[in-house]
């Protein structure tokens, strides 16, 4: 007997250490996603931008309030600071007052950027090399047509050098996104133009945010041109007062209408329950009376 709970007890103790490792290791280490990107922006302002993230269940989940530190150079990285993620996961560190960027060959800057990691997620870094370069936006009207010219130039051994043959994308604002115009191939001088619409709507006095800008570029980044320009179709309110929408303070007819026929099913499935009820309780007390007045009745006879 002695012998059997010995043996019961071993085992339980194997499974409980062998679940508790199993626990463990489940929480203990977290594969993140770790990228880092360029920006630069009509101002030639310039910032990092370090994503972390990490994989469940087929979902890309933030990580925030995590240290991630940012270094320039290759051989020898020099740290430049330091950020926090926000809640979506992004870390951001503002380069533009830096002047002591270690500048490598062939006028690359070279970026880093590591998540130094914790007792939940793993170690992470990535790195970059970005060629500066100057993205230029100009706007002209000849005869009602609009047209925009852009040029871009890197900088090689102090000297300009037009950039041929990339492709550089034009938008305008909208309310919730970015809208694609067009795109322009840049010729051997660095340049290219694109007519812009003019049935563009704009807000109140025609103003339309017009923006030129290389994406996700493998040698330029991110970098961006943008001008606020009277473009735009002026947007007139002519929604008169009394007009119903769902927008508006007073709601559509159709929509009264809808709702006035749902309540009135509603309530008047309660009222004739309450109603059923009445009768069914007054059905009741007649047949209770009947049935009294039967059995008197042959009590009599």
């Amino acid at each position: 007997m002695k012998f059997r709970i010995t043996i019961f007890l071993t085992a339980l103790l194997l499974i409980s250490a062998i679940s508790v490792q199993g626990f463990s290791q489940d929480k203990r280490i977290i594969s993140p996603y770790f990228s880092l990107n360029y920006f630069k922006n009509s101002d030639d302002l310039r910032y990092l931008e370090a994503a972390l993230t990490y994989s469940r269940n087929r979902m890309e989940i933030p990580l925030p309030a995590m240290v991630i530190s940012f270094y320039s150079g290759t051989d020898s990285n020099k740290l430049l600071g330091t950020a926090l993620t926000n809640e979506n996961g992004i870390a951001t560190f503002d380069i533009s007052k830096n002047n002591s960027l270690t500048q490598g060959n062939q006028e690359f800057y070279a970026f880093s950027a590591n998540f130094a990691g914790n007792d939940t997620v793993e170690t992470v870094s990535s790195d970059l090399l970005i060629r500066d370069v100057k993205l230029e936006m100009v706007l002209s009207e000849s005869d009602s047509v609009k047209t925009i010219s852009l040029s871009a130039f890197t900088t090689e051994i102090n000297k300009a050098v037009p950039v041929s043959g990339e492709t550089v994308i034009v938008y305008v604002t909208r309310m919730f996104s970015l809208l694609p115009v067009g795109e322009v191939s840049l010729d051997d001088n660095g340049m290219g133009t694109i007519e812009f619409p003019s049935d563009l709507p704009g807000d109140s006095d025609g103003n339309i945010t017009i923006i030129s800008k290389f994406e996700e570029h493998p040698d330029f980044g991110n970098v961006e041109r943008r001008i606020v320009t009277k473009w735009g179709v002026p947007y007139v309110n002519s929604t008169p007062a009394a007009h119903r929408a769902l927008w508006t303070k007073t709601p559509p007819w159709w929509m009264i209408i809808t709702l006035s026929i749902l309540l009135i099913g509603v309530w008047g499935h309660y009222l004739y329950a309450i109603i059923s009820l009445i009768r069914i309780k007054r059905d009741s007390k007649k047949n209770e009376k009947l049935k009294n007045g039967f059995e008197e009745e042959k009590i009599a006879r």
